[in-house]
This record gives structure tokens, sequence and C-alpha cells, in this order.
């Protein structure tokens, strides 16, 4: 018996990557299906004019264009990995990205770590992607890189950061003495009664 986490055999993989292949021949397939139907309602409406018949005709193709190109864009796999690291939709033009995932020791990675440079057996993994996005969606992918860190630096770099960055509590509560602000409230308040006195009495 298998458990959940042991790599797919050579037969499972060539599966999956056939089957990612007709899919998105089958998603290309529909999207150029679609652009045809929706030339052809165009068509339809130019030659026929804009009676009842012809703008009825027209709007039946383009509906079934729209919902053509929709269907293949969610059956190609491609498309929807675009779909699903897209970005707001007010991102055009270049968009920088950062995405990080956990690297697990049966994943046989040989890449060495960006930080001590020895092997990453477990640890994480960081990838920078630069893309031309349209209304948040990624239309290409200009630069991919990638930096593996191994166990102690995903440590260090992911969770000590946070840690550091923190102020230490004492054991009762109050902040330490250390992060607390050399001119408190109290201070600024004595401060400005004294300069209004002082206006007063001139």
């Amino acid at each position: 018996m298998t458990s959940n986490r042991d790599p797919p055999s050579g037969a499972v993989a060539l599966a999956d990557s056939v089957s990612e292949l007709l899919y998105g021949v089958a998603g290309w397939l529909l999207v150029l299906l679609g652009l045809a139907l929706g030339v052809t309602s165009l068509r339809v409406l130019l030659e026929v004019g804009l009676t009842a018949g012809g703008v009825l005709g027209a709007t039946v193709l383009f509906v079934l264009a729209f919902l053509t190109v929709a269907f293949g864009v969610f059956v190609n796999p491609r498309f929807r990995r675009r779909l699903d690291r897209r970005h707001a939709p007010s991102q055009f033009g270049r968009v920088r990205s950062v995405d990080q995932r956990v690297v697990r020791p049966e994943e046989e990675c040989h890449e060495r770590c960006v930080a001590c440079r020895s092997r990453v057996d477990a640890g994480a993994v960081r990838r920078y992607r630069e893309e031309f996005a349209l209304a948040g969606v990624p239309i290409y992918t200009s630069s991919v890189g990638y930096n593996h860190y191994c166990l102690e630096c995903a440590t260090a770099e992911f969770l000590g950061s946070d840690l550091e960055a923190e102020p230490a509590d004492d054991p009762s509560g109050r902040p330490s003495s250390d992060t607390q602000p050399t001119d408190s409230p109290a201070r600024e308040t004595n401060a400005d009664e004294r300069i209004r006195e002082r206006d007063r009495s001139g």
C-alpha cells in the first residue's frame, strides 16, 4: 500500500502527460470553433441586415461562440493555470510576482541551497516570475527564476525575520525597556503644558 506522498509511477506520470496534452488540444479546438462562430455571427448580421431574423440569428451564434470559447479556455490546462495565478484586474503590462512552496524529502530535489550551498533534501523553493498581463490575466511569461533553500536556511529566512521583528515582552506582560520609546506620551503632555504656561505668563 502506497502513501499519498509517494511520487507517481512512470505509467501514472505518462497518463497525466497524455491527458494534459489531449485536454490542451480539445481546449484549442473549442477556442477556434468559438472564434469561427463569432465570425459567422458577424457575417450573418452584415449579409441579412438589421432585420428581426438577422439580429436573432447573429445573437444566437454570438452566444454560442462566447460559451464555446469560455469552455475551451477552462478545458485547456495552460489557460486554467494562467487564470489561477491572475492578478488584480487593474494590472496591465509587466507584472512581477513571487510565490513559494515546501520541498519534501520524497521529491528527490537535486538543487543546492542558495544561502549555504548544501544539498536541498527538504526545505523550500521560491519562484520569481515576470509576466505581461492584460486586465490581470497573464498573457505570456518573460522570465522565471528559482531560489532553493535547505530546511535550516528556509526556517531562518521565512520564520526568523518574523520573530526578530516582534519585540520581546517580559513575563509580566509589559514591553521590555529596550522597546519603549524615549519620548513617552506623559513627557510630551508635560512639555506642552509648560509651553502653554510660559505663553500665558509672557
